[in-house]
């Protein structure tokens, strides 16, 4: 009986990782965006025009694998000056950290968790997951989708650290959209 319950384990474990596969980033359709306060009272919001992931998942949404690299030199805030000085040292510091990376660790029905890099300081995020869902396209290419919404402090991972909170806030949100087309 014991042969058994493990011969039926082991097959429905086996079922389920072929149900996985890899998917390619859909760049075009995908976007990593953030929201932070300025002096107290307003919003100034940015996104990353060059990033790429690493993405393995079943149709279902369930991600079993999910490494992001984030060029921050691409960093887009629509004021060139601000952009520049988020390079320097006191900042992102991309001359000597040119990515930030991500590597999920574990996954939850609603959550990914994993291990955030910024210059140099790795810290453990949580980010809250809704699967988008999944399609074909008129080529016969599956496409899935997911959304990932989180917040980080920058004084976590050492960001600008002679900016007063007042000035600039503590709190990071992050707001990322992902589609992605199966290999």
């Amino acid at each position: 009986m014991k042969k058994i319950l493990t011969s039926a384990l082991l097959a429905s474990a086996l079922f389920l990782n072929l149900n996985a596969a890899e998917y390619n980033l859909d760049k075009s359709h995908s976007s990593v965006n953030f929201k932070i306060k300025h002096m107290s009272v307003s919003n100034t919001s940015g996104k990353f025009n060059d990033f790429d992931a690493v993405i393995d998942a079943d149709s279902n949404g369930k991600l079993n694998k999910l490494n992001a690299t984030i060029k921050v030199a691409s960093v887009d805030t629509d004021n060139q000056s601000r952009d520049s000085h988020l390079q320097a040292p006191d900042f992102f510091n991309a001359s000597k950290f040119p990515n930030m990376t991500f590597e999920m660790s574990e996954f939850k029905k609603d959550k990914v968790i994993g291990n955030l890099n910024i210059a140099g300081v790795s810290k453990k995020v949580e980010l809250d997951y809704e699967f988008g869902g999944k399609n074909t396209d008129q080529k016969g290419k599956e496409h899935i989708g997911f959304s990932l919404e989180g917040k980080i402090k920058r004084s976590d991972f050492n960001f600008a650290p002679s900016s007063s909170t007042v000035t600039l806030g503590d709190e990071i949100k992050i707001s990322i959209e992902v589609e992605a087309i199966k290999k």
